[in-house]
């Protein structure tokens, strides 16, 4: 059985988004935290490069005074990790990380006809020790991808009409800083009766960086709950698919 290796991480109000909710980006951030921490313990290999990322989102963490509890095990190319909050002697689970060591995939864009890539910037920020755009970032950038897609084919929809049930990134090709913006898209390929599914990708002109399938669920802001897609929403995200 594989060891467990505990951390507690403080949560900050910075980490919050619109809906009062951690984002889902900084939840990475907390896994990575434990990983760089893993790093320095000898329990992971500093230049073991990641294939990929997947994220399972069980329900939203909010602001408290109490640490995040990160856990960590290692199986051979595989580290899970489940980020936590104790209260006492209860555990509550609110994400689960798993990341895959190994070689990068090296397919080609695969983004369907008539899907708009928008221009995405790196800053001097985004990039880590190793002179290449950290994994947390990457998730940002599919994050930015995202919001500019939905904001722009559902602009009546009112913000917090979703939130991210998993997301998976799989890495190809390092990223730098450099002047000239990179590109990323974002399209719709799925639905169901309460979520809807997302295709990203990180590109260099017609260069495979990374990509990502993020799956949404429908949400009630008022409820804190998810929720189904009534007919006339139904309608209007299914002509917005780019099925393959």
């Amino acid at each position: 059985m594989p060891d467990l290796h505990v951390h507690e991480l403080p949560l900050r109000w910075a980490d919050l988004d619109q809906l009062d909710h951690v984002n889902n980006v900084v939840i990475q951030e907390y896994a990575a935290e434990a990983r760089g921490l893993l790093t320095d313990d000898g329990v992971l290999d500093a230049g073991a490069p990641m294939a990929a990322t997947t994220v399972t989102f069980l329900r939203p963490l909010l602001l408290s005074r109490r640490p995040v509890e990160v856990t960590s095990s290692v199986d051979g190319d595989v580290l899970a990790q489940e980020i936590a909050v104790r209260d006492g002697e209860e555990r509550t689970v609110y994400a689960r990380v798993v990341t895959t060591y190994g070689p990068p995939l090296s397919d080609a864009p695969d983004a369907p006809d008539g899907v708009e890539t928008f221009e995405l910037q790196v800053r001097r920020s985004d990039v880590g020790p190793d002179g290449h755009v950290t994994p947390v970032k990457l998730a940002e950038f599919f994050q930015e991808g995202r919001i500019l897609q939905v904001s722009t084919s559902l602009a009546s929809w009112k913000p917090g009409a979703f939130v991210i049930g998993t997301t998976e990134i799989t890495y190809a090709r390092p990223m730098r800083w450099r002047r000239e913006p990179y590109g990323v898209r974002a399209w719709f390929d799925g639905i169901g009766s309460a979520s809807l599914t997302m295709q990203s990708e990180l590109v260099d002109g017609d260069v495979l960086l990374a990509t990502a399938r993020t799956v949404l669920v429908g949400f009630d802001r008022h409820a804190q709950t998810s929720r189904r897609f009534d007919d006339t929403e139904r309608a209007a995200l299914t002509a917005l698919l780019h099925p393959r």
